[in-house]
């Protein structure tokens, strides 16, 4: 195979994998797309140099990545470079490493390229510099009817399933070019009924998830303020959140029980212990006067007072009233009532770079090299009070999740509360702008909705909005980049999914058995250069 092939194959898998993140309507392409790099892998392993597999590995998933994460140049240019390039690097290690093990250990690439890719995407939900958003499952998310599964398995058995799917595919490739007919047959029939058969099953699942449960009504807001030209004006922030309570005001009513606003509609930094020293809270506890039976739920910034014991890398020092403090990029809920009490839920997924930059906790001087992020620069903390938001007088708990965190699927099903309720994101996705990237993580909610089978509410500085049920079926959006409002109803369900209660095992089983694998092979190889 000469060199011209060989880079034809790279470049035809990583378009393959990212042509459905610029259309997610051509997500079916995802089912053959690795088989090229694997025809490619075939030949190559063998060669003299062992990393020949990971160079042309590295091109493929280059490409997937600048085609799958291109606008994240539209924030910040650098932040997108280090972001692709670091990402493809790993990828391109992981799959040279299965190649490598599979060689070593004499097997099929099956079992190593499905256990060690799988243990990777759970590993890098969890580490400084997580980015899952090119995890193979998320590619399924515009298809909610094929993956109702999911709330057993979680986005991992949609990489499962493509996995399975591309290694049967090259062995009908490897058939048609033995011209072995009889068995094209054979396993064309198998390859076809592995793709069939779950989509049979995401059927009748669904048909077993009914609308149960009572409802409640609610309201949100959409203000759609330019992140880098209107919302992180300080000059018109009080104009900004005034605005915000004229359009709820003619937007609530007397059948009203929620009231939802975006990520980050109050930036003037609020004291968790005092939060009535900022005028903004005062103005929501009197928008919340005038409608005693409202519950208000909304992004804020907030922040801690800390003692120099409690210093942290995120800490912060406030130089005008001499005090240390930890930053936090939280949801504020004011349950209805006058004494109710306010909660806050704070981000702890934060973007790398952007929001938090990584392993800050072993080298603090990092924090000041943070990009901005939609108009705010510098390290959050990811330092986590409660994960859930609680109505006292009756049993209901609304699960909360900020912007980037709703990429993290057993990170949202661990939050997951057995008491009925719902699911509530808060978000701003304008930084992006026109991109694919909005719709993207628009499409993460449907998967967030489906794992944990709860009504899903999506609230939007700019992006969409959009009411979501338990199916991942999309009730009601609002339009892109347009100030607008959404009414409507939403079902308290209740209970937990199987993946809820048992988290990524996929993940987990995958990674202790590509490390057994890997300490195998190790062996193996270590034996055979002793002879």
């Amino acid at each position: 195979m000469n060199i011209r092939k060989k880079l034809f194959l790279a470049l035809l898998s990583g378009l393959l994998l990212g042509i459905p993140r610029s259309d997610s309507d051509l997500f079916l392409l995802v089912f053959f797309a690795w088989v090229p790099l694997l025809i490619l892998e075939e030949d190559l392993r063998h060669l003299p140099n062992p990393y020949t597999v990971f160079n042309y590995a590295l091109v493929s998933f280059l490409l997937w990545n600048i085609l799958g994460t291109w606008w994240i140049a539209k924030v910040q240019f650098v932040g997108a470079l280090l972001i692709i390039f670091a990402n493809a690097l790993l990828q391109a290690f992981v799959f040279w490493l299965a190649s490598r093990i599979r060689t070593i250990l004499g097997i099929s690439l099956l079992f190593p390229f499905l256990f060690i890719w799988m243990g990777y995407e759970h590993l890098h939900l969890s580490w400084d510099l997580a980015w899952p958003w090119l995890n193979l499952g998320n590619a399924l998310a515009s298809a909610p009817e094929f993956i109702q599964w999911y709330s057993v398995t979680g986005v991992r058995g949609g990489t499962l399933w493509i996995i399975l799917t591309n290694v049967a595919f090259l062995r009908l490739y490897g058939l048609y070019r033995d011209n072995n007919l009889k068995s094209i047959v054979l396993s064309g029939t198998g390859t076809m009924l592995l793709f069939v058969v779950p989509i049979f099953g995401s059927y009748l699942l669904s048909q077993k998830v009914e609308a149960q449960g009572e409802t409640i009504n609610m309201a949100l807001i959409q203000p759609n303020l330019d992140p880098y030209m209107e919302k992180f004006d300080p000059q018109n922030h009080a104009q900004h959140v005034a605005e915000f309570f004229r359009t709820a005001d003619a937007l609530v009513d007397g059948d009203t029980q929620y009231l939802l606003g975006p990520e980050t509609l109050i930036l003037e930094q609020i004291d968790e212990k005092n939060p009535s020293d900022s005028i903004y809270y005062r103005d929501v506890l009197a928008f919340r006067e005038k409608y005693p039976k409202l519950n208000i739920l909304l992004g804020i910034h907030s922040f801690q007072k800390l003692d120099n014991k409690e210093l942290s890398p995120e800490s912060r020092f406030n130089t005008e009233k001499n005090f240390y403090y930890e930053p936090f990029n939280t949801a504020l809920f004011l349950p209805a009532g006058a004494a109710s009490v306010p909660q806050f839920y704070h981000k702890t997924r934060l973007v790398p770079l952007f929001e938090r930059m990584p392993f800050v906790q072993y080298l603090g001087f990092l924090g000041k090299y943070s990009l901005e992020l939609g108009g705010y620069t510098g390290t959050y903390s990811p330092r986590q009070g409660s994960t859930t938001f609680k109505l006292s007088d009756e049993a209901l708990n609304i699960m909360p999740i900020v912007c980037f965190e709703s990429i993290f699927g057993p990170y949202c099903a661990r939050n997951l509360s057995e008491e009925k309720g719902f699911i509530c994101m808060i978000t701003n996705d304008g930084w992006w702008k026109n991109t694919p990237g909005y719709e993207h993580h628009f499409n993460f909610s449907i998967l967030r909705a489906i794992e944990n089978r709860r009504d899903f509410v999506r609230v939007a500085n700019t992006g969409i909005s959009a009411i979501i049920d338990a199916k991942g079926r999309v009730v009601a959006r609002t339009p892109w980049w347009k100030k607008t409002t959404l009414k409507g109803e939403i079902h308290l369900r209740r209970g937990q999914t199987f993946f809820a209660r048992h988290g990524d095992y996929l993940g987990q089983l995958s990674l202790i058995l590509s490390g057994i694998m890997g300490i195998f092979a190790g062996y193996r190889k270590l034996k055979t250069s002793r002879i």
